[in-house]
């Protein structure tokens, strides 16, 4: 349950996740002054409850195709079921609103932005063209999730030179047979080479300020043995590993009946996602889009931002009626064990 400091609520800035950093890292020491500025907003506007001119952050699924069908993922669930996600059915982000968005975003001071959500980023062809227009238009950090799949060492370069500020390998095992068996269509060794071809060529290139982590999800009877392997080998490659508690997203997925009356969701407070058909959502796991804000093809960012739907759920967040709303009924968030602490464990 959430305690009250100083008469805020304590909210979790990262839910249901945790990150073990290496003292060794040296991207942190080539970042600016105001990059961790907007770091600290990113835990102290959530935790205030301030609902700010323009979001922190926007997530942008630029693709909807993605090349491996991944056991835990919505998009395989929702693909396999006929719902969404369909097979010959992909769809990239038109360019043209592409630049649109990214426009208002230079002229309300978006700090970061996020090109991916369940796709994948590297699937997109214009992926390189979309990292180096934000980047020209002064987006501060701009990032992706990949499954690593696809970096060859050409993208690497391209991605570099657009200048990416943040690469997140997703890598959920360190076990070769596991991992293929949960990323399906994926080769373990092939992925672990790709990465370190990546970094290898990030540091001959100079590239000092980019950031480098991989990420894992702990399903349940993960042994702490292969966690501490995992750390092992990853940290000193990457310098960051990253843990998220495995969240079912299957139609089995009901309601959690632990109720905590103190939570407050941080994401209405700090981001919001843009899908690849531009209905736009207010968290990571509204992956059915149950919960629909608005279309960017119809409203600009900070109408949306200000609009009914946000503003309706932030107030249920604040005033501890977070049930009322159903995909925050069956969010994992409230009952999560992890800190939420936006700080990682340096080793």
């Amino acid at each position: 349950m959430a305690q009250e400091i100083d008469g805020l609520k304590e909210i979790k800035p990262w839910q249901y996740y945790s990150e073990f950093r290496s003292k060794d890292v040296i991207w942190t020491e080539h970042r600016s002054k105001e990059y961790w500025e907007y770091r600290k907003k990113w835990s102290s506007i959530p935790k205030s409850m301030i609902v700010t001119d323009f979001p922190i952050h926007l997530d942008i699924e630029t693709t909807s195709y993605c090349n491996l069908e991944c056991v835990m993922c919505p998009r395989t669930i929702q693909s396999k079921e006929g719902f969404d996600y369909l097979p010959g059915n992909d769809v990239e982000f038109p360019m043209d609103e592409y630049k649109r968005i990214i426009d208002e975003c230079a002229e309300n001071g978006l700090c970061s932005l996020k090109l991916q959500y369940l796709g994948e980023p590297l699937a997109d062809s214009k992926i390189v063209e979309r990292v180096k227009y934000a980047k020209d238009k002064g987006i501060m950090d701009v990032m992706f999730n990949t499954n690593a799949t696809l970096l060859t060492e050409e993208m690497s370069h391209r991605l570099l030179e657009a200048g990416i500020d943040d690469l997140f390998f997703s890598v959920d095992s360190i076990i070769p047979e596991k991992f293929e068996k949960i990323r399906i269509g994926a080769d373990y060794n092939q992925v672990v080479d790709n990465i370190k071809k990546f970094m290898k060529i990030k540091k001959e290139g100079g590239y000092d300020s980019v950031q480098t982590r991989v990420s894992m999800v702990l399903f349940p009877g993960t042994k702490t043995e292969e966690i501490e392997a995992y750390k092992n080998f990853w940290i000193p490659i990457v310098g960051t590993v990253g843990f998220i508690e495995w969240v079912n997203h299957t139609t089995a997925h009901g309601d959690y009946e632990e109720y905590n009356p103190d939570f407050v969701c941080a994401q209405p407070f700090q981001r919001m996602f843009i899908r690849y058909d531009g209905t736009c959502t207010p968290c990571c796991l509204d992956a059915k889009k149950e919960y629909s804000l608005g279309n960017i093809h119809e409203h600009t960012i900070k109408e949306i931002w200000h609009g009914e739907e946000l503003t309706r759920m932030r107030e249920y967040q604040k005033t501890g009626r977070y049930r009322e709303i159903e995909i925050c009924r069956k969010c994992l968030a409230p009952v999560s064990k992890s800190s939420g602490e936006a700080t990682p464990e340096l080793v």
